[in-house]
């Protein structure tokens, strides 16, 4: 009994409420999406920068072959191309993926959900928000599903363990704006009464 005191005084002495209020906030997320395709663009950014990395320590070799084949207009020209496939790749493959959530957790007692996306340098982005903070463009963009203040993210529906979660992300439980614009047609027609 003694050693069980002595047990819990010392996790409370090791404890710090900023810690404890972490776990308590971390266990209560559930994960209720997954997108299919994080492994694989995990692994696609990762080659695609291990060979970015591989580029830029070849340009010095690049530079001096070329100036022994052809000299600096060679030089130029091998360097450019290098270059080019150096970092343009992995700035294209981060346009097209970065609105892509690759996991989507919910808060039950916030009523928060969280989006993690991937950045280029392959870390996490964890975006907050409500179903409030959701506005659904009337013309999607590309990999667009919907915004949150003023952030894109893509998120594929048969994915959700749960469609309720995506029903409510959406808006699709709210009623119907069919955007007839009434009010402004009456208008005009009480001023032509009058």
């Amino acid at each position: 009994m003694h050693a069980c005191s002595l047990a819990q005084k010392q996790r409370r002495l090791y404890a710090t409420e900023a810690a404890a209020g972490k776990d308590s906030e971390a266990g209560n997320l559930q994960r209720i999406y997954y997108g299919s395709l994080a492994p694989r663009m995990k692994l696609v950014k990762l080659f695609s920068l291990t060979t970015s990395l591989a580029g830029i320590a070849a340009q010095p070799i690049l530079m001096e072959q070329g100036m022994k084949i052809g000299g600096t207009g060679m030089a130029v020209f091998l360097c450019t191309v290098g270059g080019f496939f150096t970092f343009v790749t992995p700035l294209l493959l981060h346009f097209v993926t970065k609105k892509y959530v690759t996991e989507l957790h919910y808060n039950p007692d916030t009523e928060e959900y969280t989006a993690t996306t991937i950045s280029l340098i392959l870390l996490k982005i964890k975006t907050k928000f409500r179903p409030s903070d959701v506005t659904v463009p009337e013309v999607p963009g590309m990999f667009t599903s919907f915004v949150v203040n003023k952030r894109p993210l893509f998120v594929d529906p048969a994915l959700f363990d749960d469609p309720e979660h995506y029903v409510r992300i959406m808006g699709y439980d709210k009623p119907i704006d069919f955007k007839l614009n009434l009010k402004d047609e009456t208008e005009p027609t009480k001023k032509k009464q009058q």
